[in-house]
């Protein structure tokens, strides 16, 4: 979890940041891997077999959107970084807002272990709340690497809790609710849910009407 890229690109102006931290190499070349040799193959497939049935024009803008999504996901991912300066803490994260918070308000920091559905796969995570408790950001090993987590740690210097034992990520959230990220919040499940459905529902109808009237 430790693979990091630390050495800064120009356009971050490396000069003004004392760290400079980048998302884990296999991350990124395994995302790369994933969209070239799965989703693409998937994508055109599914356009091939609705050739023949007047859904092909809906299919094909679908996966065109979809396309759209995963490229625009992958271009973040490229150029995601975080870097620290005696003023503060710049983060261009991978599906959240670009944000630059002072470093005098970062008071304190928490260091936790998390798990999922299984106990075996775990990630660690690390919060920062200012001196009011107010959640300022969270990042996650899973992205950043172990390595990135305790240079934050190292060039903050503010006080951490550390977390003695692994936690669920449900009693984690219920611990620390406001670190949730927006993708992490029930209105966005309803609403994946919801396009999901109208998705297939609409492909259903076209589908249906398509046989009525042959």
């Amino acid at each position: 979890m430790g693979d990091m890229t630390v050495p800064a690109t120009p356009h971050l102006r490396a000069s003004v940041y004392d760290v400079v931290l980048r998302p884990r190499r296999s991350l990124v070349r395994s995302t790369a891997l994933s969209i070239v040799f799965s989703a693409v193959p998937l994508a055109v497939a599914l356009v091939w077999v609705s050739f023949p049935f007047r859904t092909w024009a809906m299919v094909a803008t679908v996966v065109v959107a979809l396309a759209v999504l995963v490229g625009i996901v992958f271009v973040r991912l490229s150029t995601a970084y975080i870097g620290i300066d005696p003023d503060g803490l710049t983060i261009r994260g991978v599906v959240t807002a670009h944000r630059r918070i002072p470093r005098d308000r970062v008071h304190s920091l928490v260091l936790a272990t998390t798990y999922g559905s299984s106990v075996d796969r775990t990630m660690r995570e690390l919060v920062a709340f200012d001196a009011t408790g107010a959640h300022l950001f969270r990042i996650r090993a899973d992205v950043w690497g172990d390595d990135g987590l305790a240079q934050v740690v190292d060039a903050l210097g503010v006080k951490l809790t550390e977390e003695a034992r692994p936690v669920s990520t449900r009693v984690f959230a219920k611990r620390y609710p406001s670190s949730r990220a927006w993708y992490e919040q029930r209105p966005a499940y309803l609403l994946v849910g919801g396009v999901a459905a109208l998705v297939v529902v609409g492909l259903l109808v076209v589908e249906f009407t398509g046989l009525l009237g042959r």
